[in-house]
């Protein structure tokens, strides 16, 4: 039997200077972060990070990053200071049009067409398009080299099932990488979860992380 589950330090060896580092959760729920503890500890720098907020904020401010894509702040007074000091780059993006970004590098897409920004700065440097006499913005889509994921369970192959909102982008962020690693709440044996109630399917995972020895049941 193939299993995903992966150790502490083979995970840290997939993390190299100057990689996209997509991460999942919102407001600190669902978010990997004994994933992002590991990849503190590999000590890749130069990083841009995509995430719905700024939930990776310890990693912010040990200057891990030079460029986050991000759609919410968060309102701490430290983060918004960090941000607004110029030490790294920082995009921000409308909520509905992140999500939709990482689900058109999930599913293949060139791009989508959206109205949010339009004629703000947030139009500045973007191709904006005319559909039936309607304008939109052109946004490209967002892909990672790493993608890390919090799941509320997982099997051997990987496939997840997410924890209330949880689910909020973690599905779409597992699929908008070229390599995806997980850390789970839970070890499921194989079959325990019915197909209708997998939320992400196992051929979108590449590792999860072995925490607790549960790849050796």
């Amino acid at each position: 039997m193939i299993s995903k589950f992966s150790t502490k330090e083979e995970i840290i060896s997939k993390f190299h200077d100057g990689q996209t580092i997509m991460t999942g959760g919102f407001a600190y729920h669902g978010c990997p972060n004994r994933l992002l503890d590991l990849l503190a500890e590999s000590g890749a720098r130069h990083l841009t990070n995509i995430a719905l907020d700024a939930s990776a904020e310890p990693l912010m401010h040990m200057g891990l990053f030079d460029k986050i894509i991000i759609a919410h702040a968060g309102s701490y007074p430290r983060n918004l200071e960090l941000m607004a000091s110029g030490k790294f780059e920082v995009e921000f993006c409308p909520m509905g049009t992140i999500v939709e970004r990482m689900h058109a590098a999930g599913v293949g897409l060139g791009g989508i067409l959206v109205k949010a920004g339009l004629g703000t700065e947030a139009e500045v440097g973007k191709k904006v398009v005319e559909v039936d006499g309607e304008k939109y913005i052109f946004e490209k889509p967002l892909h990672a080299d790493i993608s890390l994921v919090r799941a509320g369970s997982t099997d051997y192959y990987g496939n997840l099932t997410y924890k209330g909102t949880a689910r909020n982008s973690n599905p779409l962020v597992a699929m908008a990488g070229d390599f995806t690693i997980v850390e789970a709440d839970e070890f499921r044996d194989l079959d325990a979860i019915p197909p209708e109630y997998i939320h992400t399917p196992g051929v979108f995972v590449d590792m999860i992380y072995d925490h607790d020895g549960l790849g050796e049941r």
